[in-house]
């Protein structure tokens, strides 16, 4: 079958597109999954963009090569006879692979809470080498015609969420994640910084989880504002060189704002702040527009670099990471897994299908990557992969 592996044969672009085996199931908890779409995430173009993954700390979590995708939705083609997924179902993979799916017994401290998204085992190599599907070999991946998944890992799709926005599930569940783990109290405004895919899934996740929350929605470019008007945000502010937006945000907060230029920030600002670009400035500005007291939920794949934190304790405020997938308690909903939630807010339609802007074959994969990159004049939002046609 045809996969995209990342190997730096290249060393202007780093993946191939490549012939490998059908992946086999490990035992019989385990289904195989022809690939209906496969997203390019941002964390997969940070390969791109630095010819490597740019977090060192996470160096133990993969193998090298490895298959690249992680956004994952597709049809059962085989099911083991323990796995009770029946052929044809449509399903939407869990990319981690903690201690259930590696047969991991007794699991570790953070599985056994309940806590997969942290499991401890995740750089184990027991079972495979990787911490997910996307970043590991020999169970397939979302680049590429099949995958394997454990019937752990495995999410009916519900008949209302179509093929085309099926993969967004693993973005609007990573938002998911972070929301349950710090709820914002109710009716809090909301300030989502970015309108990439991950902000434009929180953004579409507060509003179908926190209804009574006002988002407001920091853009780069004119089509990612537009976008974010389409997930029903209350406010959309267009971001501005030297923060020269702040104003407008301390406007509609009724904050104040205080320094000059680059030191500008607000006092009396948002509550709840969900950052969701990855990128240093970003996380600098999210930290100087909460409000004291108040939380950055930190979505975006960050790595090494420059982060004013000043502002962070000088508010007392909360910075609170979260990547991954897992259960988590609704204040009102009671418990769920994020995944089940985020298709959720797909089946009620919170998420348009007009985010997915492109979509291409593998066998346009340099084509598709450029495009996912190049986000000014692309006006890409959500490029993805049709594996299967």
């Amino acid at each position: 079958m045809k996969a995209v592996e990342f190997n730096r044969k290249d060393p202007d672009f780093g993946a191939e597109l490549i012939d490998v085996d059908e992946p086999t199931l490990p035992n019989g908890q385990w289904a195989r999954v022809a690939v209906t779409v496969g997203g390019i995430c941002g964390s997969d173009l940070h390969l791109f963009a630095s010819q490597g993954l740019h977090a060192p700390a996470l160096g133990g979590f993969w193998t090298f090569p490895f298959l690249l995708g992680h956004e994952i939705a597709g049809s059962v083609v085989e099911a083991g006879d323990e796995c009770a997924i029946p052929v044809g179902a449509r399903v939407a993979v869990d990319p981690a692979i903690p201690c259930e799916a590696r047969g991991i017994h007794p699991p570790c401290r953070m599985c056994a809470a309940g806590h997969a998204s942290c499991c401890f085992e995740l750089g184990s190599r027991v079972m495979t080498a990787g911490m997910s599907i996307g970043y590991t070999e020999g169970l397939g991946g979302g680049w590429a015609e099949q995958v394997l998944g454990h019937r752990s890992m495995l999410h009916r799709i519900p008949d209302s969420v179509p093929d085309s926005i099926a993969s967004l599930h693993e973005p609007v569940s990573v938002a998911v994640h972070g929301l349950l783990r710090r709820p914002p109290r109710n009716g809090d405004p909301v300030l989502v910084v970015g309108a990439g895919i991950i902000g434009l899934a929180a953004a579409a996740a507060v509003r179908h989880l926190f209804p009574a929350c006002e988002v407001t929605i920091s853009a780069r470019y004119p089509h990612q504002a537009d976008a974010a008007r389409a997930v029903g945000a209350h406010h959309v502010v267009v971001v501005q060189d030297r923060y020269a937006h702040f104003e407008e945000l301390a406007d509609i907060v009724g904050a104040t704002v205080t320094g000059r230029r680059r030191g500008q920030m607000l006092l009396g600002g948002f509550p709840y702040v969900i950052e969701a670009v990855g990128g240093l400035d970003s996380v600098t500005e999210s930290i100087r527009v909460v409000d004291s007291w108040g939380t950055v939920l930190f979505l975006g794949a960050g790595g090494m670099g420059e982060v004013d934190l000043s502002p962070l304790w000088f508010k007392e405020a909360e910075l609170v990471g979260a990547w991954n997938h897992s259960m988590g308690q609704h204040p009102t909903r009671g418990t769920h897994h994020s995944i089940d939630l985020a298709l959720d807010v797909l089946a009620a339609g919170a998420l348009p299908e007009s985010v997915v802007t492109h979509n291409f074959a593998l066998d346009d994969l340099r084509d598709a990557v450029a495009t996912a990159i190049d986000k000014r004049n692309a006006h890409a939002i959500k490029v993805a992969f049709r594996p299967n046609g």
